[in-house]
Order: structure tokens, then sequence, then C-alpha cells
């Protein structure tokens, strides 16, 4: 087939686009950007959705936790000793890769105390606001802006807010 030079050039944008198309295709099937209940392969949901980039962490008055390139800032209002960035690291991959056992609406924690959780994610405008309730049998994690009610074993909550940070 003989293709004058502007023709071969029309057919390369084309494919090009063709190709650009097919693969923003792709990403959307594999990584799904909304906001519905992601479930694990066991039915256990995530905290933090799986692939998102966790940009900042603020547990309400006590420490803000923020990303700066590849390692990791805390911050804190009280006076605080360095924190081995190696703790810090730790403990924001358990926050990434922790999940839990969905619970049914209308959970009653009347008398306990909360602890309040915000998360800025890459490329998401909304602050996820978590509500952890550390209770003996349980820690029971309320995510306010999914509206869901997620239980994890209690020895959860020691590695995701551990002691060294936690002072």
């Amino acid at each position: 087939m003989k293709l004058s030079r502007p023709a071969w050039n029309n057919v390369i944008i084309i494919s090009a686009v063709v190709m650009i198309l097919l693969l923003n295709l792709m990403n959307y099937r594999l990584f799904p950007d909304n906001n519905d209940r992601i479930l694990n392969t066991d039915g256990e949901q995530f905290i933090v959705l799986p692939h998102a980039v966790i940009l900042t962490l603020e547990v309400r008055d006590n420490f803000i936790i923020e990303r700066t390139g590849l390692s990791w800032r805390i911050t804190k209002s009280q006076g605080l000793a360095e924190i081995n960035k190696q703790a810090i690291g730790q403990m924001m991959l358990v926050w990434q890769q922790s999940t839990g056992l969905l619970q049914a609406e209308g959970i009653d924690v009347s008398g306990q105390k909360g602890i309040e959780v915000l998360i800025n994610l890459a490329g998401k405008v909304e602050t996820q606001e978590l509500i952890l309730y550390p209770l003996v049998d349980q820690l029971l994690i309320h995510d306010k802006t999914l509206n869901l009610w997620v239980a994890m074993p209690p020895e959860r909550y020691k590695q995701l807010i551990p002691m060294e940070v936690n002072k």
C-alpha cells in the first residue's frame, strides 16, 4: 500500500490516539476512581483506598504526619522528641494496608471517646474523616466520609497509632 508522507503521518496520529484511549480505558477498569465500598479478596473493607497515596495524616489535637518526597515528617504542637523515621514509615504502611470487617450501621458508641483522624489523599479533594474507638475487645473505625463502620482486632490500634508517636 502506497501512501504519501502526510497520509502516513495521519495514520500514525490516529493510531496513537486510539492507543491512548485504550490505555486510559484499561486504567479506569483496573483502578476505579470511585468512593464505593472497596473490599479485599477476604471480603474486608480497606481503611484507605487501595493504590491511594497518603499525603497527610492528622490525629486531631495530637500530631500531623506529612509526606516529604519518599519519607515522612511529623509535627506536633506540644514538645516532641525526634521520632524514628522507620517507625513513622511502618505506621503509614499499616494505615495503607489495613482492612477490617464491615459492620452494620447504627453502632452505639455513646459515652466512648473517639480519636479523630483526617487523611488527605493524592488526587482527592475531599479529606477522609475517620473516628477510632479503641474498645476492650475490638477497634471500631467510623469512616464519616463513606458512613461505614469497620471492626478490627484491638492490637491494630497500637499499630495505627504507635506509642512512639503518641506521647
